[in-house]
């Protein structure tokens, strides 16, 4: 009986890791190495770049057997909708394809253009239940814009759509640690997508709250609308919306890993019995706190060289965190990170947040340093 149980437990693994093909490596690099090009000078949207961009994505889909279509939202900007299947239940996955002006915004987000394509094509050959939407948002980097128009005026309404899946950021380590963190957030607004990701968690994924970043990206719009989702993100580093930000230097092995993952996830969503419900009050998952730390503690060891400031806030951080697990001190935590991990963006977190909740408790040798920091970055 022990065998025959060992047997069928083989097999069922055999088939679940069989139902899911491996990404190709030199798709997603292809993809991105156009995107990214000098000739799409950033693609930034309602530029001649944009609009380039706009049909390769237009015409990869169209390649892939979806039926696509351009959705115009004034002053030259679009989105890319693609659509496979006839169920009129779909699942939503999107990332927007618009970039800096004149960098070439390889990792954010020609890379989350990338993942879109291929997971889309590969999602093709799983015959799921559901119907595939893919949406290739314009103008995001300017108030997520072409997201927005969409979800306001859906081409495929928004009651058919069971969830959403965006992706942002992909391909650099956050904080150019050694290793990389694939985020994974939304999940405190649905109890099913929480065991879905649950049921595929790695110790190198990040569940967390969306409130730790703020609406900073796509998902957004579906939140408003109360539409479950879930966002993926390798999140930001040193080069993020600037000139370093450049094809090569993505880690495109670790994209095609973690596609594999999100696609196992996004076949789950798709057979689940019931869509997933969209929670009116967040439910978090308590080991966001350990994962938090042990970034905090990654960052202390990897980059002894920190700015005083910061290690100030770290080492206060790694102590606090561990009795005060308010949303507060976890906001201040990650605020803490993204300044470190992207100084373009640092002297505003400085400023605005960490300095003002260092002053509420009481730390002047902190809030000191911090703004002699900002000045420093300001400079």
């Amino acid at each position: 009986m022990r065998q025959r149980r060992l047997r069928v437990l083989t097999a069922g693994l055999l088939v679940a890791f069989l139902s899911v093909a491996a990404i190709p490596v030199d798709r997603l690099r292809s993809h991105v190495t156009f995107l990214s090009s000098p000739e799409l000078a950033g693609r930034r949207s309602a530029q001649p770049g944009g609009t380039k961009a706009a049909q390769y994505i237009f015409d990869q889909f169209r390649q892939a057997g979806f039926d696509v279509r351009m959705q115009e939202f004034s002053n030259n900007r679009r989105n890319v909708v693609a659509r496979l299947g006839s169920v009129d239940r779909h699942i939503l996955l999107g990332a927007h394809y618009d970039g800096q002006d004149g960098f070439p915004s390889a990792s954010d987000n020609a890379a989350g253009v990338a993942v879109l394509i291929e997971l889309a094509r590969d999602l093709k050959a799983l015959n799921l239940p559901m119907s595939i939407v893919a949406v290739a948002f314009d103008d995001e980097e300017q108030g997520l814009n072409g997201s927005n128009f969409y979800v306001d005026h859906p081409i495929f309404p928004l009651e058919q759509t069971a969830a959403a899946a965006i992706f942002d950021t992909i391909g650099r380590h956050f904080l150019d640690l050694k290793r990389s963190t694939l985020f994974v957030m939304g999940t405190e607004y649905s109890k099913e997508l929480m065991q879905i990701v649950n049921r595929r968690a790695r110790p190198d994924m990040l569940v967390a709250g969306v409130d730790l970043i703020g609406p900073r990206s796509d998902f957004a719009g579906f939140a408003r609308k109360k539409i479950p989702f879930l966002f993926f993100s390798h999140a930001t580093h040193k080069d993020y919306h600037g000139a370093g930000d450049r094809p090569e230097l993505l880690d495109y092995p670790r994209i095609a890993e973690d596609v594999n993952l999100i696609e196992l996830m996004i076949a789950d969503v798709a057979r689940l019995a019931n869509d997933p419900v969209y929670l009116d009050q967040p439910v978090y998952q308590s080991r966001e706190v350990e994962t938090l730390l042990q970034l905090i503690g990654q960052v202390r060891q990897e980059k002894p060289d920190l700015p005083k400031a910061y290690q100030l806030v770290l080492a206060d951080l790694e102590q606090r965190i561990k009795t005060d697990r308010s949303r507060a001190t976890l906001n201040v935590g990650a605020s803490a990170l993204l300044a470190v991990a992207t100084p373009r963006m640092s002297s505003f977190l400085v400023e605005f947040i960490l300095a003002p909740a260092y002053q509420k408790d009481n730390k002047p040798e902190i809030v000191r340093a911090l703004l002699e920091e900002a000045s420093r970055s300001e400079r």
